[in-house]
């Protein structure tokens, strides 16, 4: 069974603090770090941005893999990024997992999901999605494509939903992540999302054929719904690929917080309707990205108004407050401290790329607010998902083994069911029986110890392992 060092690294932390007599502190403390510069480019450049984020006493690292429809990892669908200056073979994805999992940190792919543009000039790459589909751009009601923050594939657009989907899922099957993170999940503005197709979609379930204006209540929920459906979908589609990997988002608190969710920012002005994601539980994380001058008095108040709304939105799941870790250092301390008085989660902070003043911030983290290590946040629906999906690897281990004839698939499905619940003793014993089978005995007597270091009465484990250890000819062991 494949272990992965963070966990391996985690749980030994975990059990210094058992040792001591404590139990471990449980806070996320995460960092954004955006390949628009430099801070996982090289190899060089992902050294260090591991290291000081250790050093910090933080734990996950975002790590930004598609910017604006490129890649920064080994992609099936999109050219990769022009400005990697590793080598190469240098994959920034793969090289920055295997870094950062050897220090304990978690490693979340950041995507940004919609927009996938930003320059005036169009991509030199014909590949690159701009080019090869014009017709999924969003854009206004007068034709107009370019926002003022880029180009966006239109939500509204079936193809756009499933490219996206696949691009993610990519990312998802291919790598040894701890958790996929949309950005830009979201309309550019209440202006946007007239692309011909999402228009006839909208009026053939209205039973209309106008063309419909922003201010109409419909059209703006039908455009939430299309944001929505695609997290929705990617949610559902982890749980089934890789039900350990965490689902986050990158979310909007423009403005000043109002009490009720409808008033707000990401509702009214992007149809980004995280509080639903929430609710519905299509999200492990939201990651509010609570940028506000702390020097600012209302700034200030605006940055707190935001945390209890986050946790008042909250419904059971988790919630990290992002801010500006271009800050003052002194002023992200406080905003830190504002966070966790409040009792959210965790924190992630934007940006941590390689600057004059990152070493200065380590040095603030470290030294104050940061100054022990943490675990992450346990996610106790997660436990109860795997579970259920290990429970389910083994009654198709079951199936395969006793209906089909096939062992080898059998073999492979108790594999994927311990991955997500190694105490699962049952498919322990199945998977020795298997080996066994397969006339595998050292592997087989391997997996019937550990059966019996959790249940040492449990006599068929023992009797399997006889079998297993008994010489093959018949003859006794001893001369």
């Amino acid at each position: 069974m494949k272990i992965k060092i963070s966990i391996l690294v985690f749980l030994l932390f975990a059990i210094s603090f058992a040792i001591a007599g404590a139990e471990p502190k449980r806070e996320f403390r995460g960092a954004w770090v955006t390949a628009w510069s430099s801070g996982i480019l090289s190899p060089e450049e992902a050294d260090e941005t591991v290291r000081l984020a250790k050093e910090a006493n933080m734990n996950a690292l975002f790590i930004q893999v598609r910017k604006v429809g490129d890649a920064y990892y080994k992609s099936n669908y999109e050219p990769r990024a022009s400005n990697i200056t590793g080598p190469t073979e240098y994959d920034p994805l793969g090289y920055v997992i295997e870094k950062a999992h050897a220090q304990g940190l978690e490693v979340h792919a950041w995507l940004n999901t919609f927009r996938v543009w930003t320059r005036d000039d169009l991509p030199e790459d014909p590949n690159h999605i701009v080019n090869q589909h014009p017709d999924w751009l969003t854009r206004t009601a007068f034709g107009e494509t370019r926002a003022g923050e880029g180009l966006y594939l239109d939500p509204g657009v079936p193809e756009v939903q499933d490219y996206t989907f696949n691009v993610f899922m990519d990312v998802v099957n291919n790598y040894n992540i701890d958790g996929i993170h949309f950005d830009f999940v979201r309309y550019p503005g209440p202006e946007f999302g007239y692309a011909p197709t999402a228009v006839d979609r909208f009026n053939l379930a209205f039973g209309r054929t106008d063309i419909p204006s922003n201010s109409d209540p419909a059209w703006q929920q039908w455009r939430r719904e299309q944001v929505t459906a695609l997290v929705r979908r990617v949610y559902r589609a982890v749980i089934k690929s890789n039900p350990r990997i965490k689902i986050t988002a990158a979310t909007i608190p423009w403005g000043d917080c109002t009490a009720n969710f409808c008033d707000t920012s990401p509702f009214l002005r992007t149809y980004q309707d995280w509080c639903a994601w929430m609710k519905e539980g299509i999200l492990d994380a939201n990651i509010p990205m609570n940028y506000k001058d702390e020097s600012n008095s209302r700034n200030a108040r605006e940055y707190r108004n935001w945390l209890d709304g986050f946790k008042r939105w909250q419904y059971g799941r988790h919630v990290y407050s992002g801010l500006d870790f271009n800050a003052r250092p002194d002023y992200v301390v406080r905003q830190l401290e504002a966070a966790r008085s409040r009792g959210v989660n965790g924190m992630v902070g934007f940006p941590f790329n390689q600057t004059e003043a990152r070493p200065k911030l380590v040095e603030a983290l470290k030294n104050g607010i940061y100054s022990d290590p943490a675990l992450v946040p346990l996610m106790p629906w997660k436990s109860i998902i795997l579970e259920k999906e290990s429970r389910k690897r083994y009654a198709m281990a079951v199936n395969a083994a006793l209906i089909r004839k096939d062992l080898d698939q059998a073999i492979a499905l108790l594999r994927e069911s311990l991955d997500l619940n190694p105490d699962y003793t049952d498919a322990r014993f199945r998977l020795g029986q298997y080996l066994l089978r397969k006339g595998m005995r050292e592997e087989a007597v391997k997996e019937f110890e550990k059966v019996l270091l959790v249940d040492p009465d449990h006599s068929a484990a023992r009797e399997e392992m006889e079998t297993a250890l008994r010489p093959a000819d018949g003859s006794s062991s001893q001369e």
